[in-house]
């Protein structure tokens, strides 16, 4: 047993600092999850960021686009319709508002891009998993300015994401067809995004 003891004690003498190293410390452990908390918790207050910087930049383009539309309507002392669409050519009931939309002098009334008006200026579909809708069920697919600047039909722009209704943001259309943000309609309920 004398000759067993002292191989083992050979043995722990030529790799015993390499054993003694090997694997993690608890200090190591707790560190590193530490470390990996704070990096994930992280990645979820980037992932909100970029989701309210999509919000607010598709809350802006809209903001901007009606008020172009009514400025545009008093200039040339013409209706100017801003519809949905989902081709940039024409107006869609079929389309979601987050499709895109064009802005165009709509000289007949009848809420379509036809080959003799202008199209003033046209959207592309907004980026990110926003939803747009207007009115309270979405039924509208325009809103028509007079050569006044006033504004039909009026009510509230929801913008929702994958948050939801808790933060949605609205642009509401006066009958005086200036647009302003909102977290409520335009009866001063809570927006939905249902």
């Amino acid at each position: 047993m004398h000759r067993h003891q002292s191989l083992s004690r050979s043995v722990l003498e030529n790799f015993g600092p390499r054993l003694k190293q090997a694997g993690f410390s608890l200090y190591d452990l707790i560190v590193t999850s530490a470390v990996a908390s704070v990096l994930s918790l992280g990645a979820i207050g980037v992932t909100s960021l970029v989701q309210e910087t999509r919000m607010t930049t598709a809350v802006n383009l809209l903001m901007g686009d009606l008020s172009l539309a009514r400025s545009e309507s008093i200039k040339r002392h013409a209706v100017v319709t801003l519809c949905k669409s989902s081709d940039s050519a024409s107006c869609s009931s079929d389309a979601g508002w987050q499709e895109g939309w064009i802005i165009f002098t709509d000289d007949n009334n009848n809420h379509r891009v036809d080959t003799d008006e202008a199209v003033i200026r046209v959207q592309q579909r907004l980026d990110g998993n926003l939803k747009l809708r207007y009115g309270e069920t979405g039924r509208y697919g325009y809103v028509r300015y007079r050569p006044d600047g006033e504004a039909w039909p009026g009510a509230t722009f929801s913008f929702c994401d994958g948050r939801g209704a808790a933060k949605a943001k609205g642009v509401i259309v006066y009958w005086s067809g200036r647009p302003r943000v909102t977290t409520k309609t335009s009866e001063g309920k809570p927006l939905s995004c249902s």
